[in-house]
């Protein structure tokens, strides 16, 4: 199992299209990729109190694969390449490398617990 969390920032005005094109996405890899095993994209509730504030504009993905082959499946694969492609401009750019999304990326070691299938 290779679980972990990533986070990106939608850039402001861009909030639409990109939410849009998160659920594409998520669909495809629904779709493609039988190795993952749970793939979550989230954004902050802002009507529930968080502590610390959330930012509105972050995204969070919340990750499980089958293992490390699977995960570096998923972001060499077409479809997560094709967003970023395609999509990768409404979110906030790392500074380090031009035209590519800056994101914060966790790799979580699994303790224990499970996930319901009726999880929607």
């Amino acid at each position: 199992m290779y679980p972990l969390i990533a986070k990106w920032t939608i850039l402001p005005g861009n909030e639409k299209e990109a939410t849009a094109a998160l659920k594409k996405l998520a669909l495809a890899v629904q779709e493609h990729e039988p190795d993952t095993w749970l793939y979550m994209v989230q954004t902050p509730n802002l009507k529930e109190k968080s502590l610390p504030s959330l930012p509105e504009g972050e995204v969070t993905f919340f990750e499980i694969y089958k293992d490390h082959a699977a995960f570096l499946a998923h972001i060499n694969g077409v479809d997560f390449k094709s967003f970023v492609k395609n999509s990768g401009h409404l979110f906030l750019q790392d500074f380090n490398t031009p035209s590519q999304v800056f994101m914060l990326t966790e790799v979580l070691s699994h303790l224990g617990g499970f996930v319901r299938n009726n999880l929607k």
